[in-house]
């Protein structure tokens, strides 16, 4: 059966509106295409109503610095745990092992003998949880696993980029992180960070290394987000009612 040429497909149709400004952008290959112009690019303050909050180049090149070495070296280590976890359980100075060609050698569950090099597990490294861990398979925290209070460094940082966003009288007290780790041309798709008991405290993600494109949605996927550019030190608050927007980062550059 043959249909007109511009007839629009039921997946199209299907798409919710945040899908598609998602299979927009993660296609997106320069900045000098019709989609690029409509990305928001700016280096001043962007405060919103909702509780969104975006402060440009928040942490010096120092602090940049610092907290991307701290990430790729200190935060995957035992008690916190990765998405290795699952398969090879806790690992050691995975970052030093990959510096020194080394190989993991593990027993897997039917008993063969195997082996991975070290630089294969850092270049899959996806995330890792600090403070009270998070259990992915039930989406909540779990405070009965073995974990560090979050470094008071990082704590300090977290207090002082959140100030903005909380009520007078009130301090930032956080107690988990989780440290995303992305290669060119990843995403980290639409979603709620609808896990944490009070609502009411502001997400404070921090940007470092990567450009990489930010969407802000609505409550509902059926809302068109905007999308804007984040770099390397830039800080996002989603406080009050952002806390129930969906969002995502996509085209990691």
């Amino acid at each position: 059966m043959y249909g007109s040429t511009g007839a629009t497909t039921p997946d199209d149709s299907e798409r919710t509106a945040f899908r598609k400004a998602e299979k927009k952008y993660k296609l997106l290959k320069n900045n000098n295409n019709a989609s690029s112009k409509r990305i928001i690019d700016t280096h001043s303050c962007v405060i919103c109503d909702v509780g969104f909050y975006f402060i440009p180049g928040a942490l010096s090149i120092e602090e940049q610095c610092h907290w991307i070495k701290e990430s790729l070296i200190s935060f995957p280590q035992p008690p916190n745990r990765t998405n290795h976890y699952a398969i090879y359980g806790h690992i050691h100075d995975l970052f030093v092992a990959a510096q020194n060609k080394k190989v993991l050698r593990w027993q897997s569950s039917n008993m063969d003998k195997k082996e991975v090099a070290a630089t294969t597990l850092l270049r899959k490294l996806r995330w890792s949880t600090l403070g009270l861990q998070f259990d992915w398979s039930k989406r909540d925290y779990n405070v009965t696993l073995p974990h560090n209070k979050i470094p008071e460094s990082l704590c300090q940082l977290a207090k002082r980029m959140a100030a903005p966003a909380m009520g007078t009288g009130e301090e930032f007290q956080p107690e988990a992180a989780i440290v995303n780790y992305f290669s060119s041309g990843d995403m980290l798709g639409g979603h709620l960070d609808d896990m944490e008991a009070d609502w009411n405290k502001p997400i404070v993600s921090i940007s470092l290394g990567c450009k990489a494109i930010f969407l802000l949605g609505g409550k509902s996927r059926e809302d068109m987000p905007i999308a804007m550019f984040l770099r390397s030190g830039d800080v996002v608050l989603m406080a009050g009612q952002a806390r129930e927007c969906f969002h995502g980062e996509y085209r990691f550059i």
